[in-house]
Order: structure tokens, then C-alpha cells, then sequence
């Protein structure tokens, strides 16, 4: 039996599904035959098991009076992942429709974030109005964005930097209406850099138009190869504390309400999922491959190296390492410290004082000067860079935040986040008011 985590068989083959017992079957799965429909049928339910609250069931009477109609957020990058996901849920949607008389669990609304390599605004409104008319009398609706709108409630940027001994220092500076999100990440000296602003970025614009759009759950595409990438890079990036809720399934706080997270893609893996999309017809025709990955490693981000990492061990028949991982981050917890405060960037909590780990691991000195040569070369260059003390007000940054910063350069400017205690004091009425 095959150590991959997928298997095609040769089309001459005369193996028989082992589920229906009657088609051919076209592929080996977790030691299983399948022919094409019964695979993509076992999947999909994974994904309706992740989504068997009553939340999401067709509801009558007193359930259907306390959670009312309920709405659900789908961003979509035109990815394996994010299509396949689209694929269950509307298909899920349309047999609730066929089977209650036009009602529904909930309504399904579809992001997708505008990418500089990716389709233009008309092109990513025509596929997804093509992918929903698939799924008629089933209305989703469609929401396009641009990455820009994550500037939209900014009124200033802050010229961020980092001092010898690791303080985050910022000035602040107007926000010129010239200025756009790939402005900001083109100033980043370090891919790395850039694309962990870059992923803050689409988490912010995704909370927004959750909240926009009344909606009480939001469902990404991760797969659970996917999830175990995310695990590594947030503990290379410096973000382990983010781990325990980065992956599971959880609700956060907007207000008086909750907005519920969910992967329901979380138990299959990543080539399970490219299965479901060659399968699935009509649907490979809508993929949006990603060409940007460098070819070299020391050009490729945290995010791109630990995918490949999982990549590479599924093609070596240890796929299951990749549940492994996230079953294992799943028992996570928040730290037990205390909270001591609000990342400026990211808005993490904060745990620790990242400036006294990084002292603590860090050589920053320079060998002591033992020549006249050198002294005079030093005393040439003091000149030239002038003072290292940095000027400036200092920044409350959590510790992931402080590296990535460290390789966005002394140029990178960023968005001003107001802390909670500066709205408040925007509402606070004085004497004369």
C-alpha cells in the first residue's frame, strides 16, 4: 500500500470503490479505494462535520427566534484550498435549500482581496458570480476588495525603528493620500518582513468586512497542512504565544458580540485537497496559480520554507506528520503570565518584555578596539553615520513584531493603531465642552 497521502490509479485498472462498491475506483486515501464521487463525498464530510452547530442547520421556531439569520464569511483567493471550501459550503447550502423549502442555515458571503499578481476586480467578480450560479436557487453574495481600504481609518503613519538595544522607536508622520499598502511593503528590506505585514494586513481587512458585513462566523481554507506550516513559521517568526489561537477554532470579541472562527478543512490534508479539485468538475478551471515562490532559498519567506518543508515530507510518505503537528498546537494554551500589554502593530498581547530577551540571546557589541588604525577608522565612521541613539517616542511592540521590524530596514513606515485608552480619551468631554 502507497505511503502517499494520495494515490492515482492507472485508468485500466479494474479495483472497485470500496464505499459504493459499484463505479472504478480512480484513487487511493487513508488505505481506502474511491472512485471520484464517493472521495469527494467522504471529504465533504469533514467539512460538515466542523459545521454541525445549529448555527449552521436550518432552523425553525425558538431556535430560529434566538440566533436569527445567521452569516457567514468566506474569503476566497482563488487558491486549491479556498475553492474546494467553496465548493462544500455552497453545495451544502443548496441541499438545505432543495430540502427545506427555499430555507437555509445561514447565508454565505465571499471575500476575495485584491493581489497584485492576482485577477483584476472584473475578473474575480465574473469567476465568483460563475461558481455561484452553479449552485442555483442558493444566493451568495460577493464582496471585492482592495488591499487599501486597510488604510482607510488610518490618519498617520509612523516611521518606525529599531535601536541597538531593541527599543522601538516611531515618528509620527502625515499619511499622504499617494500612499497604498504595497508603498509601505515595498520599503521593507526582508521578504520575510514584507509578507508577515502582508498576512496582518488580510487579517485586518477580513475582521472588517466580517464586521461590515453583519456577519457572526467567518470560515478560512486551511488545510490541515496548512495549519502545521503556520505552527512552525509563528515559532520561527516569534510568535509562539499566538499559536493556541491561531489555529483552533475559536470566537473573538467585536463589541457586545462574537465572531466565531473556523477551518473546516482542518482534517484533510493539503494533497487531499488538489484530489477534490481535479475531481471536481468545472472547479480547476477557476485556480489562480501562485508564480511569485523564489527559486532560491535564502529569497524565500518563514511561510514559504515550512510549506515546502510539509510538502516535501508528504512526498516522502510521512504526510501524517502534519497532523502530528497541529494535534499537538491544538493543546496549546494562552500563556500563564500576565498580560502586559497590546502590541502597537499587530495587536497581540504581550507577555514578556521582548527588548530583555533579545539583550539576553544578542551580541550587539563590537570587539574592542586595540590599534590606532582602528580607533582612527571607527572615529571616520561615527562621523559619517553619525549618533546610533535613535530619537523618538517609544512603541510598545510584542516580540514577532520586533524581529520583523528588525528586517523591514531604518525606511519602513507603518500605519498608527490607536491603543483603547486613546479612543476613549477621543469620547472623554472636558470643562469647556
Amino acid at each position: 500500500m502507497s505511503t502517499q497521502p494520495v494515490q492515482y490509479l492507472d485508468p485500466e485498472t479494474e479495483d472497485v470503490c470500496k464505499r459504493c462498491g459499484e463505479k472504478k475506483a480512480v484513487l487511493i486515501s487513508r488505505r481506502d479505494l474511491f472512485c471520484a464521487g464517493c472521495f469527494v463525498w467522504f471529504m465533504r464530510g469533514k467539512q460538515r462535520k466542523s459545521m454541525l452547530n445549529e448555527r449552521y442547520k436550518v432552523k425553525y421556531g425558538a431556535v430560529a427566534e434566538r440566533l436569527g439569520t445567521q452569516k457567514v464569511l468566506l474569503p476566497v483567493s482563488f487558491g486549491a484550498s479556498s475553492l474546494v471550501l467553496l465548493d462544500m459550503v455552497a453545495s451544502l447550502l443548496q441541499e438545505q435549500n432543495l430540502g427545506h423549502n427555499g430555507k437555509q442555515g445561514f447565508d454565505l458571503v465571499v471575500l476575495h482581496i485584491l493581489e497584485k499578481k492576482g485577477p483584476s476586480r472584473e475578473e474575480a467578480e465574473q469567476s465568483l458570480k460563475r461558481i455561484s450560479e452553479s449552485f442555483k436557487p442558493v444566493h451568495i453574495e460577493v464582496v471585492v476588495v482592495d488591499p487599501n481600504t486597510f488604510l482607510l481609518d488610518k490618519t498617520s503613519l509612523q516611521r518606525i525603528q529599531v535601536s541597538a538595544e531593541f527599543q522601538v522607536i516611531h515618528h509620527i508622520q502625515e499619511l499622504d493620500q499617494s500612499t497604498t499598502v504595497q508603498s509601505l511593503l515595498d520599503a521593507c528590506a526582508s521578504n520575510s518582513s514584507r509578507d508577515d505585514l502582508l498576512q496582518l494586513v488580510y487579517h485586518d481587512l477580513i475582521r472588517q468586512t466580517s464586521v461590515s458585513q453583519g456577519c457572526q462566523t467567518i470560515i478560512l481554507g486551511h488545510s490541515m497542512t496548512r495549519l502545521a506550516s503556520e505552527v512552525l513559521s509563528f515559532a520561527v517568526k516569534g510568535r509562539g504565544s499566538e499559536i493556541h489561537h491561531a489555529i483552533a477554532d475559536r470566537s473573538i470579541s467585536h463589541g457586545v458580540n462574537e465572531i466565531h472562527i473556523l477551518f473546516p478543512l482542518r482534517d484533510i490534508l493539503f494533497a487531499e485537497v488538489k484530489a477534490i479539485l481535479d475531481l471536481t468538475e468545472g472547479l480547476e478551471k477557476f485556480l489562480v496559480q501562485n508564480t511569485t515562490t523564489a527559486s532560491l532559498v535564502k529569497n524565500m519567506t518563514v511561510q514559504a520554507l515550512s510549506t515546502k518543508y510539509f510538502e516535501d515530507l508528504g512526498l516522502n510518505g510521512y504526510a501524517s506528520t502534519a497532523s502530528t503537528v497541529v494535534k499537538t498546537a491544538e493543546k496549546l494554551g494562552a500563556p500563564k503570565r500576565e498580560i502586559t500589554g497590546q502590541c502597537r502593530i499587530c495587536s497581540a498581547d504581550i507577555y514578556t518584555n521582548p527588548k530583555q530577551w533579545l539583550r539576553s540571546i544578542t551580541v550587539k557589541a563590537a570587539a574592542p578596539l586595540e590599534t590606532d588604525l582602528e580607533r582612527e577608522l571607527a572615529e571616520e565612521y561615527a562621523n559619517v553615520i553619525g549618533c546610533s541613539d535613535l530619537e523618538g517616542e517609544k512603541l510598545e511592540v510584542c516580540y514577532g513584531c520586533t524581529v520583523t521590524l528588525l528586517g523591514a530596514g531604518d525606511k519602513f513606515a507603518w500605519p498608527t493603531r490607536a491603543t483603547k485608552d486613546e479612543i476613549l480619551d477621543e469620547f472623554v468631554l472636558t470643562d469647556e465642552e
